[in-house]
Order: C-alpha cells, then structure tokens, then sequence
C-alpha cells in the first residue's frame, strides 16, 4: 500500500531541496495546472515546479497521478534525485512529461487557492508577513514588465499576494 504524503510535507521538502542547491525563494514557484478555456478556472491535478538555476528557469512536471500531492510529490522525487545524482558528478538535459489530467472541485480547491498563491509568490503559510512582503518585492522587480518580466506573471504574482494578505487579515 503507497503511503500518502501531505503537500504542506512536501513543499517543506521541495524547499528544503532548493536550499540545499543555494536556489532563493524567490527564485522557485510551484505552479497548479489550471484549465481556462470554459471561462471559468478549472483545477487539476497536475503539477510543476519552475526553478531559476545558472540563469536559466528549468521546469519539473508532473501530471499522471490523479491528486495533486501526489503528482507534486513526484516532482520533489526527481528534483531530490537529480541532486543527489549532481553530487555523484551526473550531467542531464531536457525532461519530457504527458498530460493525463483530471479536473478537482470543491471546498478543498478554496485551501489549494490559498497553497498555491503560497507556491508562486515561494513562501510558507509559517513564514512571517516580513519575509513574505520581502519576497514579493523581489519577485515583483523579476516579473515587473518594465524589467523584462512578462504581465501575465506579473498579475499572477499580484493576485497570490493580495490573496495572502487577505487571507491573513492585512491589507496589501
């Protein structure tokens, strides 16, 4: 029987693991497949992490697991392995992944909003209103179009934010 591990559990690991390789918060999100095209959001249980690594955003993805902890789990799977396979001197390129996706709705997709928007701005629900304000001003100078960054990103970053803050009583 495959034993279940809590996504709190394992962004704590994906953190841990990006610490280890010297990669900031600031510099890692965790990104939710979503579906836009009905018009309405529809989350799935695909997962991907984005990591800035020598200049360069490299993406872990995972999407054949029908619950969204498991297919993050996997993606911290092969992040720490890809570790530990560098430090015996493993040199790797490009990863390939499918789409095999199943749609999540309900009262549990409410908490996942609030996780995610923790995931893209690279912060914890423990960490400290400083550390979070500190971590979007760096983020926020990335991803600002006037600084090369992209305005979709841009307003993704704006919304987890504003999120954040709400859900913490302050105001942005």
């Amino acid at each position: 029987m495959a034993r279940t591990v809590e996504v709190d559990m394992t962004r704590r690991d994906i953190r841990h693991t990006f610490d280890l390789w010297d990669i900031d918060p600031s510099e890692f999100e965790i990104i939710w497949e979503e579906d836009r095209s009905s018009g309405r959001i529809i989350r799935k249980p695909g997962a991907k992490v984005r990591y800035l690594r020598n200049r360069q955003w490299q993406e872990v993805a995972c999407y054949g697991f029908p619950t969204r902890a498991a297919n993050l789990r996997q993606c911290y799977l092969l992040l720490d392995r890809l570790r530990i396979a560098e430090q015996n001197g493993v040199q790797y390129q490009g990863l390939t992944y499918t789409k095999d996706i199943a749609t999540t709705t309900g009262e549990a997709a409410k908490r996942e909003n609030l996780m995610d928007a923790y995931d893209i701005l690279g912060a914890s629900p423990d960490d400290p209103a400083d550390l979070i304000r500190d971590v979007f001003r760096r983020k926020s100078m990335y991803y600002h179009p006037d600084k090369g960054g992209t305005e979709e990103k841009f307003k993704r970053l704006n919304r987890a934010y504003e999120l954040i803050l709400n859900s913490r009583g302050e105001k942005p």
